[in-house]
């Protein structure tokens, strides 16, 4: 190779090489592109501190001293009427409705349908309309209505009555797949075999705990 040869020929290789860092240039200054941000909507916290709660319920809320509703009154600050009575019916609770709701109660708790599930003579469908028409007294005073299915009565119940526990769970798939007046059902099937003191789950500590701050979460109230 002559000199004039060698001489173009590193021109050519200082050409090419300035070219490809002035295109790596070119793409360092170029625009990013446009990432679209997500917005997560964060569920505002709910102040219901000295807000009146009324409780309808049977046995298992019937704990006045250590149950899931004192220990979700104490958290909040509710001021709490428990108008619950061991052994009764979501017929009863819909009576206890009738007399005891009025438009200075602010929210209304609703936990029900074990008693009726262990009777042959109350069908699931029956008492899931007993709740709904609590629900629609609430609607009409302006009252929150609120209900709890109840723990996993698959898992957590043990008793001679062999229809208890599925009857039990096709009443909680209604109260959780029809529209239930307005009221919220709040999914409290957190309970363990371990946190129920015997074969109908009624809960020791531990268990009225767990509702309580599923009740909590699940609505958003504010700790005091």
């Amino acid at each position: 190779m002559n000199i004039k040869d060698g001489l173009a020929l590193t021109a050519g290789s200082l050409m090419i090489g300035w070219m490809l860092v002035h295109a790596q240039i070119e793409t360092i200054k170029a625009p990013l592109p446009a990432v679209d941000t997500v917005v997560v909507d964060t569920p505002a916290v709910i102040n219901v501190k000295n807000k009146t709660a009324l409780f309808i319920g049977d046995s298992h809320t019937a704990n006045h001293n250590n149950g899931w509703q004192k220990v979700l009154s104490n958290k909040v600050g509710f001021n709490m009427i428990n108008a619950s009575v061991l052994g009764k019916t979501t017929y009863w609770m819909l009576e206890q409705a009738v007399y005891r709701l009025n438009n200075k109660i602010d929210y209304c708790f609703v936990y029900g349908g074990a008693n009726d599930m262990y009777t042959k003579s109350i069908t699931a469908k029956e008492a899931v309309q007993n709740i709904k028409g609590i629900a629609r007294i609430c609607n009409k005073l302006g009252v929150k209505c609120i209900v709890l299915t109840g723990f996993d009565p698959i898992k957590c119940t043990r008793t001679p009555n062999p229809r208890y526990a599925t009857k039990y769970a096709e009443f909680q798939r209604i109260l959780l797949s029809e529209y239930m007046e307005g009221a919220k059902v709040i999914d409290t099937r957190v309970v363990t075999r371990t946190d129920c003191w015997d074969g109908l789950c009624h809960m020791n500590p531990a268990g009225h705990r767990k509702v309580a701050e599923k009740v909590i979460k699940d609505l958003h109230f504010q700790k005091i």
